[in-house]
């Protein structure tokens, strides 16, 4: 999963909380591991290009 906008990252961030705390096993506890990556990639994206913006 990669999310491209910050549209992506905002229904991402919104599901995140709506199964966070999700039983291991359960679908949405691999959907909720999906998308923390996915936010985690994508935040850390937008650092690197506030960081190169600043050079």
């Amino acid at each position: 999963m990669v999310l491209k906008n910050e549209s992506d990252y905002e229904k991402a961030s919104e599901r995140i909380e709506e199964i966070y705390g999700a039983k291991s096993g359960t679908p949405e506890k691999k959907e909720l591991e999906e998308l923390l990556k996915a936010v985690k990639a994508y935040e850390d994206d937008f650092v690197k290009m506030l960081r190169e913006n600043d050079l």
